[in-house]
């Protein structure tokens, strides 16, 4: 039993998933702390007095804002605190990512999104915007689960991408990254960005390992898919095949 579960929840599908945190179900032995970033506005149900669960609401029109930033620093802040004995419990769901800024230092979130917002007006593919967002990124692309060990992390998943890959769904706070610096270098490149970037851009880049992270450094994680458009489409397939024989 690990003395301490910490839940932060990076979701646009939310209330439904962390009301039960907050019921007396919840095992007394387990002190739980909770973080939940949410897409503005979200509220659809009062929390108890004392509760738990906090509650930062963000990312309106699904961008990064000041608000979307704050959630992510507490998320971080809960993360790096964490020791062998806690448990982590993400809940993600895909569109999650506008809600998790947080720019490597000295990078401001301003800059990222300038770089962003340049790189989509030259004609770059979401997938060449999310490989520079995720190396810029300290949460973004396995970041969480980074920070939080050496705790145990256990991510439970909604995902809307086709062929639910861990890393592209809500850009993979808990999954290690498919790309690495030199891929993040080459987008840049191709959108002939690499001589305009911010200074702080440049100290992160070049301080950035060049290798991508070895599966054994997320041996302590467990990313689980609870939800997908595919696992959806079964569940329609078996309702309707037991409609259609019932008498």
């Amino acid at each position: 039993m690990h003395s301490k579960s910490h839940l932060p929840v990076l979701v646009t599908c939310h209330f439904p998933l962390v009301q039960p945190a907050d019921s007396p179900g919840c095992q007394r032995r387990c002190w739980c702390q909770w973080c939940d970033c949410l897409p503005y506005p979200s509220r659809e149900m009062l929390l108890k007095p004392h509760s738990r669960i906090q509650v930062i609401e963000g990312a309106r029109n699904n961008l990064p804002d000041p608000e979307a930033l704050r959630g992510a620093g507490a998320i971080q802040e809960l993360a790096q605190g964490l020791t062998a004995d806690d448990l982590l419990l993400v809940l993600i769901s895909g569109g999650g990512s506008a809600l998790l800024p947080a720019p490597i230092p000295p990078i401001l979130l301003e800059e990222k999104e300038k770089l962003t917002k340049m790189l989509a007006s030259r004609g770059a593919a979401i997938q060449e915007l999310n490989t520079v967002r995720k190396t810029l990124s300290l949460l973004k692309g396995g970041g969480l689960a980074r920070l939080a060990y050496p705790a145990q992390v256990v991510s439970l998943i909604l995902s809307d991408v086709i062929g639910d890959p861990l890393d592209i769904i809500a850009s993979g706070p808990t999954a290690a990254s498919s790309h690495s610096v030199q891929d993040c270098l080459q987008v840049l490149a191709k959108y002939n960005l690499l001589q305009s970037l911010p200074e702080s851009v440049e100290t992160v880049l070049s301080s950035s390992p060049s290798k991508r992270a070895a599966p054994e450094d997320y041996s302590h994680v467990c990313n689980v898919i609870i939800g997908s458009n595919a696992l959806a489409l079964d569940e329609a397939k078996r309702r309707l095949r037991a409609w259609a024989t019932w008498p």
